[in-house]
């Protein structure tokens, strides 16, 4: 057997010279990856950031700038608004500060952190302005009553409102915030349309509805015009309502009215059709479950789909429902509703329930009561009252993100 030659000190050396280089490349691969995927990483969140501020920001800015100018419209004394002129009075008691820059529209500006600056412009109608350089910018932007292109609507009725909103580097406050050595960051468009309620029965009456005819107040059932009012309103030659029954009564000045003209549409009562109904509505309801009760004060609920009313889901709260299937109110259901009711159907009403307003009814209608009352009483107040806090201008369409012509 031959013998293993043993390792110089030399050679263990040179091993362990070479395990050195290794660890160390080792050690700055692994370094090099770590550092890179710091600097990639923060490179990601760098630029999402920025994309944040020049997107997400601009955005939120021109939204702001939309609800701003709805809130301007709302608040003019004279309405429908036919013009739109937001103004800055500082020496008027009190200061009227609608705008930063009136001849532009309403303009605000907000700090978000240190030199970074937000900006929204709702741009008036100026066909006149003596900045040859900004019109065409003005009339890509400005708003603007559309209600003749809308069908032929009184003027006012319908406003197209756009916002732009930027953000900016402020470096030099003493010149615009779009000249250099200031800086746009970014820039966003928000559109959105906006119009009124109109909340107009076809005659002033507790009840209307087209086919006399089709009416049946039976036991212990009353429909109550008042002195102001009649108590069913209905188109001419449909026949006459059929009441029958101790206690039941209809009422008014006067108690009954045939019209040579009717009309209940959606169009006609609201001003507005069926679909653009639901798009302004606080609740839209496609599910009966759904159905808010009470209903919200002063909140406009559309349903899609029949209703029936019980003890357990009474009909209740103040404010304008609109629904399009056959609604029936039930025995024992205690409902007791202000507002304007309107049914695209039939509507049976049962004991006890109250409705104090105006009741609406394309279809049939039978209001009868038993041991206790279903009454439907006209009430102007009600009315007037609805049509201050929902007839004024609500969005009527979904944000929309217009292109500028140089985007």
């Amino acid at each position: 057997m031959r013998p293993v030659p043993l390792q110089s000190s030399s050679d263990r050396q040179s091993e362990r010279g070479v395990a050195l280089v290794m660890a160390i490349l080792f050690t700055i691969l692994v370094v090099g990856i770590t550092v890179t995927g710091s600097l990639l990483l923060r490179a990601h969140q760098q630029k999402t950031k920025v994309s944040f501020v020049a997107h997400g920001q601009a955005v939120q800015f021109a939204k702001s700038g939309l609800i701003e100018a709805l809130g301007w419209l709302r608040k003019q004394t004279a309405q429908p608004v036919t013009a739109f002129e937001p103004a800055l009075d500082t020496g008027a008691t009190p200061p009227v500060l609608d705008t930063i820059a009136p001849e532009i529209g309403i303009v605000r500006e907000f700090e978000i952190t240190n030199s970074i600056w937000g900006r929204y412009e709702v741009w008036k109608q100026w066909d006149a302005d003596p900045v040859s350089a900004r019109l065409p910018w003005r009339q890509q932007m400005q708003s603007e009553d559309i209600s003749d292109l809308r069908g032929n609507l009184s003027p006012g009725s319908i406003w197209r409102l756009r916002s732009v909103g930027y953000v900016y580097r402020l470096v030099d406050s003493g010149v615009p915030f779009d000249q250099a050595p200031n800086q746009i960051i970014g820039r966003e468009i928000a559109e959105v349309e906006t119009r009124r309620l109109a909340l107009q029965p076809p005659g002033q009456a507790a009840l209307c509805t087209q086919t006399g005819g089709g009416v049946s107040v039976q036991t212990r059932g009353r429909v109550l015009g008042g002195s102001v009012a009649a108590g069913v309103y209905y188109l001419n030659a449909t026949g006459s309502p059929s009441i029958s029954g101790t206690g039941a009564t209809v009422s008014g000045t006067p108690g009954q009215s045939a019209a040579s003209t009717y009309d209940a549409s959606f169009e006609a009562v609201f001003g507005v059709s069926q679909s653009e109904l639901a798009a302004m509505a606080d609740y839209y309801v496609t599910n009966a479950a759904d159905f808010p009760s009470p209903v919200p004060v002063d909140t406009l609920v559309v349903c899609s789909t029949g209703m029936t009313f019980t003890a357990s889901a009474p009909l209740k709260g103040t404010g304008v429902v609109a629904i399009v299937g056959n609604t029936t109110i039930g025995v024992g259901s205690y409902s007791a509703f202000s507002g304007l009711l309107y049914v695209q159907g039939n509507l049976t009403i049962r004991e006890p329930s109250e409705i104090q307003g105006a009741v609406v009814v394309t279809g049939t209608v039978t209001v009868q009561g038993a041991s206790d009352y279903a009454t439907i009483t006209y009430d102007d107040a009600i009315l007037n009252h609805l049509r201050q806090e929902l007839g004024t201008y609500r969005l009527s369409s979904a944000l929309m993100r217009p292109m500028a012509k140089d985007d």
